[in-house]
């Protein structure tokens, strides 16, 4: 499918409630495929960010929610690209999107996407593929000498703006557009467009591989603490000790047991606040939008 050039307001796609238990469902079915081949590979991961709210809170998807997020240690995220390309017991049904593979898209989270459906978000409008998908954030290690891992965490910073400005300035109208429809701050303004425009000079696989050196700099697997640069919060404040982050307990979500931090309440109060296990009014529920969606059923 070759993706349209241009998309506005017309064409976006909103799920209403059946729209997204469907959604949901084919969701499901992909993380057990995935979840499974992980645990037969002996690849580490839990559930990331919205995904632990959802399990802790709701066992299972957040019921207005409509992705799941995985949070992968660096080594385990390497030996999957590995086996991605040698074993096709997963890459049969599935394909592995990543900012090496898939740079022209400026994205610098990996994404497992099923093959023969289209799930088309704001950030790949240009995508000539984009299947129905689940996001890997990779949990990387972090220097514990002071001063390496000051460069580690600015530089990733900086870089992560820079990359997210050139991004947007490519299809800005579209952007906020969207942004305002799913009841997100828009998190950019003119002086970000400026930095994209002033940056864009500079090709953005180059961003893209600056960023992922930065971030996987860091190569040793026993340090105290490790971050998930990828993450919303950014480097600095997505900075975690490594025992609370990578030590798992598992915990049902949906039909399946699946993996958590073992400090998952904690993460969540620092995350979301003491509350988050109340449920936020309708009005500030976000809103995952899409430009083109088929299951590829027909």
């Amino acid at each position: 499918m070759v993706a349209k050039l241009k998309y506005d307001k017309s064409d976006i796609i909103r799920l209403d409630d059946k729209g997204l238990k469907k959604y949901q469902s084919e969701l499901l079915k992909m993380i057990s495929d995935v979840f499974n081949f992980f645990e037969e590979n002996e690849i580490q991961y839990s559930l990331s960010g919205g995904s632990i709210l959802g399990a802790i809170r709701h066992k299972g998807f957040i019921p207005w929610d409509d992705d799941v997020d995985i949070n992968i240690p660096r080594e385990s995220y390497n030996k999957l690209f590995s086996l991605f390309e040698t074993d096709n017991s997963l890459s049969r049904k599935y394909y592995l999107q990543s900012p090496k593979s898939h740079p022209e898209l400026g994205l610098h989270v990996s994404q497992i996407r099923k093959k023969g459906t289209v799930a088309r978000r704001k950030y790949d409008y240009a995508a000539e593929e984009c299947g129905i998908s689940v996001d890997l954030y990779i949990v990387e290690n972090v220097f514990d000498n002071p001063v390496k891992q000051f460069f580690q965490c600015y530089i990733s910073m900086f870089l992560t703006f820079v990359l997210a400005s050139v991004r947007e300035t490519k299809n800005h109208t579209l952007m906020k557009e969207m942004y305002c429809l799913e009841g997100r701050k828009l998190n950019y303004s003119m002086g970000k467009l400026m930095v994209g425009w002033f940056f864009g000079i500079v090709p953005i696989k180059n961003w893209l591989d600056w960023l992922d050196k930065c971030n996987a700099s860091c190569k040793d697997s026993h340090t105290k603490y490790v971050s998930i640069p990828t993450g919303r919060k950014h480097f600095r404040r997505e900075t975690y000790l490594r025992e609370n982050m990578n030590v798992y307990k598992k915990v049902p979500f949906e039909t399946l047991m699946v993996n958590v931090p073992v400090q998952s309440e904690e993460y969540l109060k620092m995350f979301y606040g003491d509350d988050y296990m109340v449920l936020p009014p309708v009005d500030k529920r976000e809103q995952h939008l899409f430009l083109e969606l088929s299951y590829g059923e027909e």
